[in-house]
């Protein structure tokens, strides 16, 4: 299914783990175009990749369909990443969807499509599930018409560590807490970012029969709120405790950032059910090195906590 010559399509190029994805691919040679919307955003983040002559960009948005067909046709496989508004239950499917079908249509080959531990664990119970699943739902049937020609992989990390700059680092930095509405003990599964666009990396340049119908899940330690108030301590050098607030006070602090009902009242219950993904060492296997430690993560973003 592999061809000598592959063209690869980036949706979701500009975050933490489209960049790593971008930048992964670009480093090894491999024609890239990146689908973004902020253009002069995009020229000054890959500003040393558009140099080497193998990055292209192409602006549109997730409702800019006939710029996307235009633009995918011709290459031969789809990193997908999209990030929707939870306030419309259906947008990451109906986007993933479509997406995914005018690219198999194209002659795409492979998809690599970026989902959530949350379809095995909670599956359509709760927003988060419901956004993840519907879309994986949408993109096997697609894959599945045309099995011989049609490769589809889904990689389902857990929490990013990246998630503790938008929650820890103002109560780190003037507090000296971690806050949340989790007890002492829970366990949370982090994965490291660049762990997810190493593993994306490697199953986008290595031959599609190798990962076709391959779903890794994704996590690099599970950590109790205690253990990574430890951790925490050590690496900024100073006493971090950790404080449990009310489930009531979570919701409240998620409505006031303009989350919706649905997605607030969620993450509450991912917090008070203790759902987690589990810790999948194995993945050592694709990217050939351990995955990064919440500890080594901290220690490359320190500065941020300070």
């Amino acid at each position: 299914m592999s061809t000598n010559k592959e063209r690869i399509f980036v949706v979701g190029a500009t975050g933490d783990i489209g960049s790593g994805v971008v930048r992964g691919l670009i480093k090894n040679r491999i024609d890239t175009t990146a689908y973004v919307r902020d253009e002069a955003k995009a020229k000054d983040l890959f500003k040393n990749e558009l140099l080497t002559g193998h990055l292209s960009l192409v602006i549109g948005t997730y409702s800019s369909n006939e710029i996307y067909a235009k633009a995918v046709e011709g290459h031969t496989r789809l990193f997908l990443l999209v990030i929707v508004d939870p306030k419309r239950p259906t947008s990451m499917s109906d986007v993933k969807g479509t997406f995914g079908k005018l690219a198999y249509e194209k002659g795409v080959r492979q998809i690599v499509d970026l989902s959530s531990f949350t379809v095995r664990s909670a599956g359509k119970q709760g927003i988060i599930g419901y956004l993840h699943t519907t879309s994986e739902e949408k993109l096997w049937t697609l894959a599945d018409e045309k099995s011989d020609t049609r490769s589809l992989v889904v990689l389902r990390p857990g929490a990013f560590m990246s998630n503790q700059f938008i929650y820890d680092v103002q109560p780190v930095k003037h507090l000296n807490k971690l806050i949340s509405s989790e007890s002492l003990s829970a366990l949370t599964t982090w994965i490291d970012t660049k762990d997810i666009s190493d593993c994306a990396v490697v199953v986008l340049t290595e031959p599609i029969e190798k990962h076709d119908r391959c779903v890794y899940e994704m996590g690099g330690e599970s950590v109790s709120n205690e253990q990574r108030a430890t951790i925490f301590s050590k690496v900024l050098g100073k006493a971090i405790t950790y404080e449990q607030q009310s489930v009531e006070t979570l919701y409240k602090m998620l409505i006031s950032h303009g989350a919706s009902h649905a997605f607030a009242y969620d993450i509450v219950s991912l917090t008070s059910e203790n759902i987690v993904a589990n810790p999948t060492p194995q993945l050592s296997i694709l990217i050939n090195r351990p995955l990064h430690t919440l500890e080594e993560w901290l220690q490359e973003n320190v500065k941020a906590f300070q």
